[in-house]
C-alpha cells in the first residue's frame, strides 16, 4: 500500500508522550492488529471477506488491507492502544533515565 494510506495524526502530548491518531473508519476493532517487535511498530489491518449488498454508487471509504510500521527509538515505548469511533490512539512514552531527569534543588 501507498506511504499516504491510513491517514494519521501524531500528536505532542507533554514532554515524553506524543500519541499516534490513525484514522481507520470502516474498521471493526477485531480487523485490527497492533505489535511492536524489534522497535518497530506494526498496525496491521485484514478486512474480512463480506458480502456486499448492492452496488457502490461512489465509494469514498477505503477499507482495504494493509500493514503500515513506524520505526520507534531506543527509549521509546507503546503505553496504550485503544479504538474507538473509527479513531486508532497509540500513547508513546519516552523513558527518561532517573539521571537524565530536571531535579528541582532545595534551596539552604
Amino acid at each position: 500500500s501507498g506511504t499516504n494510506y491510513p491517514p494519521y495524526n501524531l500528536v505532542k502530548l507533554d514532554n515524553t508522550s506524543q500519541q499516534l491518531q490513525i484514522a481507520l473508519a470502516g474498521f471493526a476493532k477485531d480487523d485490527i492488529e497492533v505489535s511492536v517487535e524489534r522497535k518497530v511498530l506494526n498496525v496491521k489491518v485484514q478486512k474480512p471477506d463480506v458480502a456486499q449488498v448492492g452496488t457502490f454508487v461512489h465509494k469514498g471509504v477505503a477499507t482495504r488491507t494493509f500493514s503500515r510500521n513506524w520505526q520507534l527509538s531506543e527509549d521509546t515505548i507503546v503505553d496504550e492502544v485503544k479504538y474507538e469511533d473509527g479513531m486508532l490512539y497509540i500513547t508513546l512514552k519516552r523513558i527518561v533515565p532517573e539521571e537524565d531527569q530536571r531535579k528541582v534543588l532545595p534551596i539552604s
